[in-house]
């Protein structure tokens, strides 16, 4: 029993929807992240894959030896060399207890977020000074220390032999065929938009506009008294814990963690290629992007085969060829992305127009209904095309 079946073309409608969203809302949250640092700070965050790592690795370890505590499993002193028994034992506990995998995931997430802030405050605090070329640079070397960590350091994930992980989706997965993954794309699609309206509320604050304009000018910055080591290293951290949590996420649906899983080509190159595409500075823009970048990358995955006897490549390179190609167009043709970087109004069209009005006309009594005119109307769509409200 389990999920319909919906045969279009040798192709199940209904699993590679499920597959779809999944993708896509795990990449959505790792490139609004990434958006966050490079679009609206000007971070060039080549690291990225470091904190998303960061989460998972530590995430997968600190859940593992906590349900083992909380259902009093033997691991006979060693959670790695028996981590398979161990683990084995969990899951079938937590199909008494599926409260417990609610808590489960939950701390991890927590866990994750926090060692991701951590590495955000760590990788930051050398090189946050540095312009953006060396800052980009000493990202990259920090991310490739700590994957050398994690294949070195055995106790953490086991180094070079994965180990696994507390399945939180273990309960659904005794209901039938799909039901594993579609509890696992509604969570992962949760997760994403409440990262996007995050970040869609972070940038309309202060804070927004504040890193908008050290982005844009430093110097003018800081001559207005603001802060912007601070600012950057703030939104790094935000930013760190947001992929962390994702790569969270990302662990606890394959059940293991693996060192060699966390590459800097999918877990960097790829949410850099979104933002691109989409539009750095646009959330929105980012949305878009990685809607085209799993809509081409899932659809190829089913149908790449079928192009073997055309190409003179692999075709297992299809998706990566087909991308890269996708990424110089866009840079020749609209560097800017999909959606361009806007104005982020940071007061409501009502309200501004309510200000207007009882500028002009004098202020309004309390409760009374404002009801802008056609020309305060139109006066306001030609300027909030020109200007930023600040």
């Amino acid at each position: 029993m389990g999920l319909p079946i919906v045969d279009v073309g040798g192709i199940n409608l209904v699993s590679f929807g499920i597959d779809f969203v999944q993708f896509y809302a795990l990449y959505l949250a790792i490139s609004i992240s990434l958006n966050l640092e490079y679009g609206y700070t000007g971070i060039p965050n080549f690291g990225l894959v470091m904190f998303i790592a960061g989460g998972a690795a530590f995430a997968g370890s600190v859940s593992g030896r906590l349900a083992a505590y909380f259902f009093a499993v033997p691991t006979h002193g060693d959670f790695i060399t028996f981590n398979a028994q161990i683990i084995t034992q969990v899951d079938n506990d937590i199909l008494t207890n599926p409260v417990f995998a609610v808590e489960m995931v939950l701390v991890s997430l927590l866990v994750a977020a926090l060692i991701g802030a951590v590495l955000g405050y760590l990788s930051s605090y050398p090189a946050i000074r540095l312009r953006e070329d060396y800052l980009g640079m000493l990202l990259l070397g920090s991310a490739q220390f700590f994957q050398v960590v994690l294949r070195t350091y055995e106790p953490l994930i086991g180094g070079t032999q994965p180990i696994f992980v507390p399945d939180p989706y273990y309960y659904w997965a005794q209901l039938g065929t799909g039901y594993r993954d579609l509890v696992a794309a509604i969570v992962m699609s949760v997760f994403a938009i409440i990262v996007y309206m995050f970040a869609e509320r972070m940038v309309r604050s202060p804070l927004g506009r504040k890193l908008r304009a050290i982005r844009d000018n430093e110097t003018a910055a800081r001559a207005l008294g603001k802060d912007d080591v601070a600012a950057r290293r703030r939104m790094l951290m935000i930013a760190a814990a947001i992929a962390g949590m994702a790569g969270a996420l990302y662990t606890f649906y394959s059940a293991s963690v693996e060192y060699d899983t966390w590459t800097r080509f999918a877990w960097t190159f790829w949410p850099f290629l979104i933002v691109i595409i989409g539009g750095a500075g646009n959330n929105a823009g980012t949305a878009l992007g990685a809607f085209f970048f799993t809509l081409i990358y899932k659809g190829l995955e089913q149908v790449k085969f079928a192009f073997q006897p055309y190409v003179f490549f692999d075709v297992n390179w299809l998706q990566d060829f087909l991308l890269a190609g996708l990424l110089i167009a866009i840079l020749l043709i609209r560097p800017e992305g999909i959606l361009r970087e806007k104005p982020t109004p940071t007061i409501s069209r009502k309200r501004i127009a309510s200000m207007l009005k009882g500028g002009a006309a004098g202020p309004d009594p309390p409760g009374a209904a404002l009801k802008p005119s056609k020309s305060t109307k139109r006066w306001f769509r030609r300027r909030s095309r020109e200007v930023q409200v600040v």
